[in-house]
């Protein structure tokens, strides 16, 4: 029974009208309370149809993919900070690794898929080489060709760099190439001039030793070499002054010469809009997305946290419309990601969460395979995937206890019908 149509029935039966007009008022108060707490119960019901509907999750594959001749080589990026340091016990407290921030996530808003929990290879520590091993089964078992491991290096100084080197040391068969994360290392996670951890300068004589310090890698037979030059990404070129810069790399190119290769082959990354490659002597682009989504709708939601700082952008036309579709002047190695949600770090600090349609990260990935069937040459089918494990900005091919290897299972269904 509806409590207004309780109140009118007790307002004819008791008969003072004193008491009558008290309890209805009250039987009011009461309606008014439970319609505010209508969204609690709603939200209640998606948090239960978020952790116990198993229709959504996708099981392993029986039919590993059988990668062919003309198969589009797609690297995703691999984030190494899985494991403890003294740099991060210094700056988040003992014991760090992203795990902490990821595992501590919560729901921001009605429909917010947060935590999210790793399946298969779980929390895990990427000192152990079997973590790797088991990570690069499952790639090449879905189609991914390699990783684009983030090199970060401060003039000598390198950091999360022991996974790498376990990796070299391995014999795990999936290619990969380097991208050198030079940008400040701050506390906020945006490589800027605030609260940082590790500075970013470029040194008189930092070629010579950036050189010595990759040239294992390169020559590694796994490294991935366009015309036997190594690949080689920078994701923020314009951080430094272009003339440096430019320096640094035809020293690279010299040393690089001098130990049996043809020069390295520079791609610069599209973050914080740099689109003038060819001005910095790089071959050119590599897309690094959220980096160059502009314009989007915002949309509105009712926060569960008044402190809450953070964003929600719809990606629906973008992908519908293929805005990622645009003119350009040099080589461009094009990438999307899988979904986005970067408020596990920054949910109090300008966080950003995209919207995108169920089959959104499907329709992404066969438009970029598609344009760069149409206009890469043959040697250099490249396609970017935002990312392998970046777990604290949501961008993740890795399974989880919600979706199971659905991101994975797409990557294997776009590859097989290119």
């Amino acid at each position: 029974m509806r409590l207004r149509t309780l109140a009118n029935i007790l307002t004819i039966w008791i008969p003072f009208s004193g008491i009558r007009h008290q309890i209805k008022d009250k039987i009011f108060k009461i309606e008014k309370i439970l319609n505010k707490k209508h969204v609690c119960i709603q939200t209640s019901n998606w948090f239960n149809d978020l952790h116990n509907n198993k229709s959504l999750f996708v099981p392993i594959t029986d039919k590993p993919f059988k990668r062919k001749k003309n198969t589009p080589k797609l690297f995703a990026y691999y984030l190494t900070q899985f494991h403890a340091i003294p740099e991060n016990d210094k700056a988040h407290g003992k014991g760090f690794t992203e795990w902490t921030n990821v595992a501590s996530a919560t729901p921001m808003f009605v429909g917010h898929y947060q935590p999210k929990i790793p399946y298969d290879v779980g929390f895990y520590n990427l000192l152990d080489i079997n973590v790797m091993k088991r990570q690069a089964e499952l790639a090449k078992m879905y189609g991914i060709y390699g990783w684009c491991f983030y090199y970060y290096w401060f003039s000598g100084k390198k950091v999360l760099e022991k996974p790498l080197y376990h990796f070299l040391q391995s014999d795990i068969d999936l290619h990969f190439h380097l991208c050198w994360a030079n940008e400040n290392w701050s506390k906020l996670w945006d490589g800027g001039n605030k609260e940082i951890i590790l500075e970013q300068k470029l040194q008189e004589d930092d070629a010579k030793k950036f050189f010595a310090d990759i040239l294992p890698f390169i020559k590694d037979d796994r490294y991935e070499k366009i015309q036997n030059k190594p690949l080689l990404s920078i994701y923020r070129p314009a951080l430094f002054d272009k003339d440096k810069l430019v320096k640094f790399m035809n020293d690279l190119d010299k040393f690089a010469k001098q130990n049996g290769f043809d020069g390295f082959y520079f791609m610069a990354h599209n973050a914080f809009d740099f689109d003038k490659p060819l001005e910095y002597n790089f071959q050119g682009i590599i897309e690094f997305p959220p980096h160059g989504l502009h314009d989007l709708p915002n949309i509105q939601y009712d926060t569960f946290c008044k402190q809450a700082n953070l964003t929600l952008l719809d990606l629906t036309n973008y992908i519908k419309n293929k805005e990622y579709i645009y003119p350009t002047n040099c080589t461009v190695f094009k990438a999307c990601f899988p979904s986005w949600d970067n408020s596990p770090r920054k949910s109090f600090s300008n966080g950003v969460c995209f919207k995108m349609p169920d089959d959104g990260f499907e329709q992404w990935l066969t438009g970029i395979i598609q344009w760069t069937r149409e206009h890469n040459p043959k040697n250099m089918q490249y396609v970017y995937i935002n990312a392998w494990n970046e777990w604290g900005e949501g961008a993740i091919l890795e399974p989880t206890t919600r979706y199971g290897y659905k991101n994975l299972n797409i990557v294997k269904k776009v590859l097989e019908q290119s």
